[in-house]
């Protein structure tokens, strides 16, 4: 299956694939040999020698090594040495999926989305970009009409653009099927994101950095390296799960969280 990449970390598979293949190559060459042979006849009225000849010819082919190709190498590699790369196959997700924990790599193909909210929270979606020009404009619009103007406190307003620039244009993913509960989420760090149109039908590979069991909840911005919140939030807000209207901004288990490799079609 040729691949259509939409995120491909590279720095991350480097490493997978050094430690798969002792080390890693920065180029192969093919070499082809052929060898001609030719045979005659020497000589005077049917009288000589006969004789025979080789002849070779040498071909010589160079080829860059690819993310792409590294890709294909790193997925054989997984897939041949379960033992040594953790890799588990999901077939069967209700019977697969349970035997996922961290460190486990696996790929899941399932319908991608990026919640509205992640979107509009990165540098790019504007949400706090929008709220700070919104504080600007308050005392030139009170001065039109005093006492219309209504924003959210100064402390609300300055979280969510202490946010939204913590985040820059990093993203975050959940996938999911209809024949099965289990989902997955995870990080996408903008440099490696190479097409915003993510939302459909992909395959996500990644490793397991945590499993949610049945009715557990995470907040996607206390996902591993959104560093969006202090552990003490964390905590509260998993305790308190998501409130009405907001499910979609969440993980609810039985669920994975992915350290995500790579996301293609």
């Amino acid at each position: 299956m040729l691949q259509n990449f939409l995120y491909l970390n590279e720095t991350t598979l480097n490493g997978y694939l050094s430690a798969l293949e002792d080390g890693l190559r920065s180029a192969a060459e093919h070499r082809v040999t052929q060898t001609k042979s030719l045979s005659g006849k020497a000589g005077v009225a049917g009288f000589g020698a006969q004789g025979d000849t080789e002849s070779d010819t040498e071909f010589s082919h160079s080829y860059s090594d690819t993310s792409e190709a590294r890709f294909e190498r790193f997925m054989s590699l997984s897939a041949a040495n379960p033992e040594r790369s953790g890799w588990i196959d999901i077939v069967n997700s209700d019977d697969d999926f349970p035997a996922a924990s961290p460190g486990t790599i696996l790929e899941f193909d399932c319908e991608i989305v990026v919640p509205p909210m992640i979107r509009a929270l990165t540098s790019s979606g504007g949400i706090g970009q929008a709220m700070d020009m919104l504080k600007s404009m308050e005392p030139f619009m009170n001065t039109l009409q005093p006492g219309t103007t209504k924003l959210p406190p100064d402390e609300q307003i300055q979280a969510v653009s202490a946010m939204s620039s913590l985040m820059g244009d990093d993203l975050a993913v959940i996938g999911e099927r209809d024949d099965t509960d289990w989902r997955i989420a995870g990080r996408l760090i903008a440099s490696s994101i190479r097409d915003n149109e993510l939302d459909g039908a992909a395959r996500v590979v990644g490793k397991v950095s945590a499993v949610l069991r049945p009715r557990e909840h995470k907040s996607l911005l206390a996902l591993p390296g959104m560093n969006l919140m202090t552990r003490e939030q964390r905590r509260a807000q998993a305790k308190s799960g998501p409130k009405p209207g907001d499910e979609l901004n969440w993980l609810t288990g039985p669920a994975v969280m992915l350290d995500v490799l790579a996301v293609y079609r």
